[in-house]
């Protein structure tokens, strides 16, 4: 317990230099290109275009229908998946890469997954407003549901950065996982709801209920419950229960590890 409020508080202290970093990181990666930041927002919606005529098109049948409209549902879908598993395989090699600022100006890296994030957000709100625009012209206006986005936003900060720190604690320790991760995250997508509605018929029950335990489905149909006013966050306690008792597992054997480590880190690079 003392290790999570440790990692909280330097969360918190660092936090002006969490949003500076991340402010610097994503001005570098686009500084070279013509277009400059135009590039951050036009990325996802041509990738949000792409997926719409492929998946929302092309094989919306094979997909199962959704009560919403199908190009909302899915953007919001993609907007969170984005963020979170954006989030972790970007923060798997964050540490290694600025142990060695942090010793120059002083920080601890533990903020490194925490930058990585806040980077992703534009990103996130961006598709998140088309998202949105859509879905109000499809008549879903604003709702007392709305008031949900904060818990579902605090549980997407929760678990993404619990997540990201146990990760990137572990890839510099076994460099190996980082491609456990990696290839899981590439059928993740399919096994988080973002393209495929798991509540449709033709999903076996075993299927479904394995994928409704994933924490990415829980956040990903929780940010379309809240949007599309479908249901409230307190319906479904089972999955609520187990999504913050492996978020907060996740996050003490997060925090365990890197606090246990923290000094031996560079032995490893």
């Amino acid at each position: 317990m003392k290790e999570v409020f440790r990692y909280i508080q330097e969360q918190i202290k660092y936090l002006p230099l969490i949003l500076r970093m991340s402010k610097y990181d994503t001005k570098n990666s686009y500084q070279s290109f013509t277009l400059g930041r135009i590039w951050q927002y036009a990325n996802p919606i041509v990738r949000a275009t792409l997926y719409y005529i492929l998946f929302g098109l092309i094989f919306k049948r094979s997909l199962g229908a959704t009560m919403v409209p199908y190009l909302p549902w899915m953007l919001v879908g993609m907007a969170t998946w984005g963020l979170t598993n954006g989030t972790v395989l970007q923060s798997m090699n964050s540490i290694v890469s600025q142990l060695n600022l942090s010793n120059a100006f002083r920080f601890s890296v533990s903020i490194s997954p925490s930058i990585t994030f806040v980077s992703n957000i534009i990103e996130f709100f961006v598709i998140s407003t088309v998202a949105v625009g859509i879905g109000m012209l499809s008549g879903y206006g604003p709702s007392i549901y709305w008031i949900q986005l904060i818990y579902y936003f605090f549980a997407i900060i929760a678990f993404t950065l619990s997540y990201s720190l146990f990760t990137a604690t572990l890839t510099t320790i076994f460099r190996d996982y980082s491609q456990i991760v990696r290839s899981v995250a590439r059928i993740g997508m399919f096994i988080s709801g973002v393209m495929m509605n798991v509540q449709s018929p033709g999903v076996p029950n075993v299927v479904r209920r394995v994928i409704m335990l994933n924490p990415f489905y829980y956040l990903n149909e929780g940010m379309r419950n809240a949007l599309f006013s479908q249901a409230w966050f307190y319906e479904d306690k089972t999955s609520a229960l187990f999504f913050w008792a492996l978020t907060l597992f996740v996050l003490f054997s997060g925090t365990h590890l890197f606090y246990k480590h923290q000094e031996s880190l560079r032995d490893y690079l």
